[in-house]
């Protein structure tokens, strides 16, 4: 909590220091595409906990659902520790004080993430213009991206098989899932980052002059971002995934409207994932009633 709000302390520090360049920023402020936008990426979030659920299912335990949007959120947090190791241990505690299987929530995690950089690659693909990503490239990256998905579900194990030293992936390697239902996850992960991707189009509309046809690009570039940024080393990608986007976005709405758009991204984010947090902490659904309505 304390670094979560380290890092929002660190855009403050960053928007007012730098506030003598706000006069050639653009932007113009659309109060009604952030009602369309609000109830998008809610919805495109709980999908993500959702999807989760799914997968634990997948591998033969399934939690209530007003639990696991609990522990998903609280376990998001540990995002903002250096390194990517907190966010593993995290999940993995979390989820065995709840009665899943030693391991099982490391190795969840580690789906989760391979299943959300394959659809954020793809989405990059389909999204982005011959002018950021040649023709070949992105006919590349998007048959790879659409392959691995498709059969991510069949060939896991082998692949995870090849880590065999890390717990988490010689868990992985050894669990043996029901392949509808992790089908049916890797689908609600694809809804979820669709969804947010359309919120990021009207989140965009509600700042910046956006046509229609400027949809795909912000689609694929917020996609190709976040990859980037969950790739990167920096906690929550922060830094890495705005440069990427102001990279992406600067050349049809100017480096600068880009970056501050890619900066009150982040802090809408921000916004979901400390409120998540706090109804995640305060709220402690009660067990037996929650086991009867998974």
């Amino acid at each position: 909590m304390v670094l979560a709000l380290g890092a929002v302390g660190v855009l403050v520090y960053i928007g007012t220091s730098n506030a003598h360049d706000l006069t050639t920023v653009h932007l113009r402020l659309d109060a009604w595409w952030f009602l369309v936008a609000f109830p998008l990426y809610a919805s495109g979030s709980l999908a993500l906990a959702l999807a989760w659920r799914e997968e634990l299912a997948a591998f033969g335990h399934r939690l209530p659902v007003a639990q696991a949007i609990r522990i998903w959120w609280r376990a998001q947090l540990a995002r903002y520790i250096p390194t990517g190791l907190a966010a593993f241990a995290s999940r993995e505690v979390l989820a065995r004080e709840a009665g899943v299987a030693n391991m099982l929530g490391a190795a969840s995690l580690v789906v989760e993430l391979v299943t959300v950089v394959g659809w954020g690659c793809l989405g990059a693909a389909i999204g982005l213009p011959s002018s950021l990503l040649a023709a070949p490239l992105r006919i590349a990256l998007g048959s790879a991206a659409a392959a691995g998905l498709a059969t991510l579900p069949i060939l896991y194990p082998r692949i995870a098989g090849m880590g065999h030293r890390v717990p988490a992936l010689r868990t992985l390697a050894a669990l043996k899932a029901d392949r509808p239902t992790l089908y049916a996850a890797v689908g609600l992960y694809g809804a979820s980052v669709a969804v947010k991707s359309a919120a990021f189009v009207a989140f965009a509309a509600a700042l910046l002059p956006v046509h229609g046809s400027d949809a795909w690009l912000l689609a694929g570039g917020v996609q190709a971002a976040a990859v980037i940024g969950i790739l990167g080393v920096t906690p929550a990608g922060i830094g890495v995934r705005e440069g990427a986007m102001i990279g992406i976005l600067g050349h049809r709405f100017g480096a600068t409207d880009a970056a501050a758009v890619a900066v009150a991204w982040r802090a809408w984010e921000f916004g979901f994932e400390l409120t998540w947090l706090g109804v995640g902490t305060v709220w402690k659904p009660d067990r037996r009633r929650a086991a009867e309505m998974a």
